[in-house]
């Protein structure tokens, strides 16, 4: 694959890295070529087929039946969440109920194991952590899929006035997700005043119904 898109490129003369081409970057393009690498199916293929895979793959494990094709379609959910954009409730909805991988509830919380790292740390030394670093809290939480921490977390920023629009679904998906239904009606009936009347609301409301019996509020 390296000798295909480097084709007729001369050998660099120097150490100092260059580009392949020196016309502009071109990101549409890049984002093609990148797909095509990124698209789940055949990128399980391709792993299933690698002469490498067939070496070092355990005899005892069939790559095909090893949940590949899961791990590949989040590897390309998340790429697209960067590039084009996602519903971010329904992207972590996805990983926190169809996997158990922890670094994509992160990154669509806006975290990673750094900040989480850091943000434990400071809250060790305070009985009540600071609001700054509740929502790496709250991530950290989640990506351990510790759902009673990252509500009692939320509940916090509630009962302290902080809590926003967002954490407010987060909180009533959550419940929902814990099997409090009756506690994300409560939320949601307090906050409706608040609460935007969108397309992302109206997709929560189905969502929360269809999955787990919530009752909307009423219009």
């Amino acid at each position: 694959e390296i000798d295909r898109i480097t084709q007729n490129v001369a050998p660099l003369t120097d150490t100092y890295p260059k580009r392949l081409t020196d016309r502009p970057w071109d990101d549409e393009a890049n984002h093609r070529f990148a797909l095509n690498y990124l698209t789940a199916p055949a990128a399980v293929q391709r792993f299933v087929q690698s002469s490498l895979i067939k070496q070092i793959w355990p005899e005892t494990l069939n790559p095909a039946a090893a949940e590949m094709e899961s791990f590949l379609t989040v590897r390309q959910t998340r790429y697209l969440s960067e590039i084009v954009g996602s519903n971010k409730l329904a992207e972590l909805d996805l990983y926190l109920r169809h996997s158990r991988l922890r670094m994509p509830v992160l990154e669509v919380l806006g975290s990673d194991g750094l900040r989480v790292s850091i943000a434990e740390r400071i809250a060790k030394t305070s009985a009540t952590p600071p609001l700054e670093v509740m929502p790496d809290l709250i991530a950290g939480a989640l990506a351990q899929r510790n759902i009673d921490t990252a509500i009692q977390l939320l509940e916090n920023e509630k009962d302290s006035g902080a809590l926003g629009a967002n954490d407010t679904f987060l909180l009533a998906y959550l419940y929902c997700l814990n099997g409090s239904v009756d506690k994300a009606e409560t939320l949601i009936a307090a906050n409706a005043g608040a609460i935007k009347k969108d397309s992302f609301a109206d997709w929560l409301w189905e969502k929360l119904r269809t999955d787990f019996g919530f009752h909307p509020p009423a219009n």
